[in-house]
């Protein structure tokens, strides 16, 4: 959270600065101030904030004035790792020397994005929330200031975790007039820890309907019972699958999408689902380096529902390139938010695609899939 600090007759950036433990230099930049001697007493000026990274990766917060209102957007570190929490903070303060009233058309008062580098709003504090129809306005005193805060737990907007990449956040003042202005701040995601599911299927399995996490749906989803090496796994169906002995996360076995690298690979699994729950599908999965070398692929993780005829319903479906995929094993995972009420069987199927100049291949290991709720 932000801290503050309220001009008081007689004070300078210098001995506000001795007093927050601060310097010049960052309440310059925190506050948009471009003459150190224009400050006014009652003024509020932003001087810290609690949980923001320094060093090496910066101070993770940014701000701007738009139409004498100064917005200072903070997340409470600038890199995190795939699936952990960003918590994000606007404060809006009125830094000009007179009340300034805003005009509100609906409940709403702020808005947060979560924006990729092509762009696309991948994530939306807004959405599928209900206003309030009536008009409003907040009259802010010079120096006052609103603070907004939410959190976004890497979901996008179909319920899924986004992939390691940049993201900008965005915070936005919903007065009239003033929608389409906004502060923002750069976050990094990084790959996610290995903290493996459980992979020991129970003695009982789930009776139709039923929702037991921790319980593994798919079967030989390690891989271990494969008597033909170059046709898929019992219980699975692919192409330009192979069985990989050698590369492997655990066990004697793991499945090679790609074995001729230069055509498509896919291997997949479907079993019964129900309407209303949602799933989590993990896996094991790295990069087999080929001679000579050729990195350009795209590698998929879809889920397909169907209903009871049989006909796709919808899917789900997050994307991996070569660059998230190292060359030693690594667990990803994503849910699929919640399914269709016509859902009665599922598929997860994975989708090796080669491109131009492509000699690699992919190992896959230890898929797991359960329903969270």
């Amino acid at each position: 959270m932000p801290q503050f600090y309220t001009v008081r007759t007689g004070d300078t950036l210098s001995s506000i600065a001795r007093e927050t433990g601060t310097t010049v230099e960052n309440l310059l930049a925190l506050n948009q101030i471009t003459d150190p001697n224009m400050i006014f007493p009652g003024q509020t000026l932003v001087v810290s904030a609690d949980g923001i990274e320094t060093g090496t990766q910066g101070r993770n917060a940014n701000s701007r004035v738009v139409n004498g209102l100064l917005y200072t957007i903070v997340t409470n570190r600038r890199t995190y790792r795939r699936g952990e929490p960003v918590s994000i903070t606007l404060v809006k303060t009125n830094i000009s020397s007179s009340p300034r009233t805003l005009t509100y058309t609906t409940g709403q008062r702020y808005d947060f994005e979560a924006v990729r580098t092509d762009g696309r709003v991948v994530w939306r504090w807004s959405q599928g929330r209900v206003f309030t129809q009536q008009t409003g306005t907040v009259t802010l005193q010079p120096g006052e200031n609103q603070v907004f805060t939410a959190t976004w737990d890497q979901r996008n907007q179909q319920g899924n975790l986004v992939t390691p990449q940049d993201i900008t956040i965005r915070g936005y003042n919903w007065a009239q007039g003033l929608r389409n202005q906004f502060v923002s701040v750069g976050i990094v995601i990084t790959r996610a820890g290995t903290t493996a599911p459980p992979t020991i299927p129970p003695t009982t399995t789930p009776r139709p309907g039923e929702c037991r996490p921790g319980v593994n749906l798919l079967q030989n989803t390690g891989f271990e019972s494969w008597p033909n090496p170059d046709s898929p796994p019992p219980r699975w169906q692919g192409v330009n699958v192979s069985r990989q002995e050698f590369i492997r996360h655990m066990g004697t076995f793991s499945a090679r999408l790609g074995t001729s690298p230069t055509r498509r690979a896919t291997l997949s699994q479907t079993i019964p689902a129900t309407g209303g729950r949602v799933y989590r599908v993990a896996y094991w999965v790295r990069e087999i380096p080929q001679v000579p070398p050729g990195s350009n692929f795209l590698f998929n993780v879809r889920v397909f529902f169907y209903n009871a005829a049989g006909q796709l319903i919808s899917t789900a479906d997050p994307e991996y390139t070569e660059d998230f995929i190292p060359n030693n094993f690594i667990q990803f995972s994503f849910t699929t938010g919640l399914t269709p009420q016509q859902t009665r069987s599922l598929e997860v199927r994975f989708i090796f695609t080669p491109e131009s100049g492509n000699n690699n291949a992919v190992a896959l290991d230890d898929v797991f899939l359960e329903c969270i709720r």
